[in-house]
């Protein structure tokens, strides 16, 4: 599965251009008074200004298996690092076999790089944002995420993660490249105190060489 675009939400369209385009200094490929797109990698986010939009997302990028330590060194000059709950900077996912480096921006979301050693990636280039692949995971929550998974595996052809899990209040489909993480509402967003809310995405992927837009 690739991830081709995810549109969200900001209440400050400003702030939020600001963030992206200068500190975390990705492209501007459109920008008017109401919406702004990003390239990051083979990727776009769009965001859309909703004044009364309060809650936040979750979505991860992935980089090279070899530059989440450059990454965390490029991070720290720009904004704070969220601390996992070993308090480290750098999170290690066995199961996943991936490191990861979180961090919020300017809305409250919380944002990911994720090296995934699966991928066999490599890069010997100094970390900027030019080393950001793609979007590689974007959260959704439901009250039953196994039954949105059920819903979205008939409608899709996608499949659960294989490294998993499949949980009652968790669960991911995709594969490596790009992921939907399925939440249940309620649940704390790893590694925050910050519960997973209902909220308004859109998602453009592949599945198999097939693109398809979810709204949920």
């Amino acid at each position: 599965m690739d991830i081709i675009s995810i549109e969200l939400l900001t209440n400050n369209l400003e702030k939020t251009t600001a963030f992206y385009q200068e500190l975390l200094d990705f492209e501007v490929v459109t920008k008017n008074q109401h919406e702004v797109t990003f390239r990051v990698g083979t990727s776009l986010i769009r965001f859309t200004e909703n004044l009364s939009f309060n809650t936040i997302y979750h979505f991860a990028f992935n980089i090279p298996q070899n530059q989440v330590e450059s990454a965390l060194s490029w991070l720290q000059s720009k904004v704070e690092v969220i601390l996992d709950t070993n308090e480290q900077s750098i999170t290690k996912f066995e199961d996943w076999n991936a490191q990861a480096v979180y961090f919020y921006d300017n809305n409250g979301n919380i944002l990911e790089f994720i090296a995934r050693k699966d991928l066999n990636d490599h890069s010997s280039e100094s970390f900027s944002s030019n080393l950001i692949r793609c979007v590689s995971e974007i959260g959704l929550v439901s009250d039953e995420p196994l039954t949105l998974a059920e819903e979205l595996i008939q409608e899709y052809g996608l499949n659960y993660f294989e490294k998993g899990p499949i949980l009652s209040d968790f669960t991911a489909l995709g594969d490596h490249n790009g992921l939907l993480i399925l939440s249940r509402t309620g649940r704390n967003w790893y590694p925050t105190q910050h519960p997973a809310q209902k909220n308004s995405v859109s998602i453009k992927f592949t599945v198999e060489n097939q693109i398809h837009r979810l709204d949920f």
